[in-house]
């Protein structure tokens, strides 16, 4: 899981400030050292925060094999900037 998430986090200042959760993990298929993994994200929930400079954002993740085998679903819970940062 924290290889996937480094995969879609850029380590540069960015809106994303934090992930702080998980929700509805799912293992779906074992992955092995040789296997080449791909994260695709979409946004599945927008909230945003009316009082803070941030808000939450939900996505909805799939973990793929190189055969294209979903191996792992999930929900990243990440809270973002609303103004961009850098």
């Amino acid at each position: 899981m924290s290889w996937a998430a480094g995969l879609f986090v850029d380590p540069a200042p960015g809106p994303v400030l934090a992930n702080y959760g998980l929700d509805n993990l799912r293992f779906l298929t074992p992955v092995t050292w040789d296997d080449a993994i791909r994260v695709t994200l979409t946004a599945k929930r927008i909230t945003p925060r009316v009082t803070d400079e941030y808000g939450e954002v939900a996505w909805d993740t799939a973990i793929t094999n190189q055969r294209d085998e979903v191996v792992a679903t999930y929900d990243v819970l990440t809270l973002v900037s609303k103004e961009p940062r850098g």
